[in-house]
């Protein structure tokens, strides 16, 4: 079931948190303890996690890298290997302008992942070309698939092996979810982890 807002765009701040509450109501929250213990087992198997999205995604996908490093102390545990491919400016408008911007995830998993590790991608639509090559690419190889949608889940669903999926079409509310899930991740894992 999707949220839907009558309108493209919320009337006012209550209506956009009103609508908000409601998809929070909705969210599977044992699907984000599955992904905590996941990648609790990647720490202790010293396992990568690679992190990726277009536009705001692209922004949540670098803030998790931070929130997902900063579980380690110095002196400590080492901490969770965390890798957003959105984050690198140079090689992203290399490899769009040298292959295509529908590859720009999937080539950097092909050279950095191995089977065992974790791709999470964060998308909104589920649908665009990067993230379901890179998906694709992920689940051909090994790599454990974990898909933050919205809207309907869009063709990554079918891809992942851990969707956690914010039940709304407004963009905003999906990218404020989506963040939120990251700092309850990031919370989780300081817990857990030694």
């Amino acid at each position: 079931m999707v949220i839907i807002m009558n309108r493209s765009m919320c009337q006012s701040a209550q209506d956009y948190f009103t609508t908000m509450n409601e998809v929070i109501n909705a969210i599977d929250y044992k699907i984000i303890d599955e992904l905590v213990a996941r990648l609790v087992q990647a720490q202790k198997e010293n396992r990568k996690v690679f992190v990726f999205g277009n536009g705001g995604s692209a922004s949540t996908s670098g803030h998790f890298g931070l929130e997902f490093v900063m579980t380690g102390a110095p002196g400590g545990p080492k901490a969770l290997q965390v890798h957003s491919l959105s984050d690198n400016i140079g090689l992203l408008t290399a490899l769009a302008n040298d292959t295509s911007y529908a590859e720009i995830f999937r080539y950097q998993l092909n050279a950095f992942a191995t089977a065992g590790d974790i791709a999470i991608a964060i998308t909104g639509s589920g649908n665009s070309p990067n993230i379901v090559n890179a998906c694709q690419w992920a689940k051909d190889n090994g790599v454990i698939v974990v898909a933050l949608t919205g809207f309907d889940g869009g063709k990554v669903q079918e891809l992942a092996d851990i969707q956690v999926h914010i039940p709304s079409n407004n963009y905003g509310i999906i990218e404020d979810l989506h963040m939120s899930i990251g700092h309850i991740i990031g919370q989780r894992l300081h817990q857990i982890l030694p």
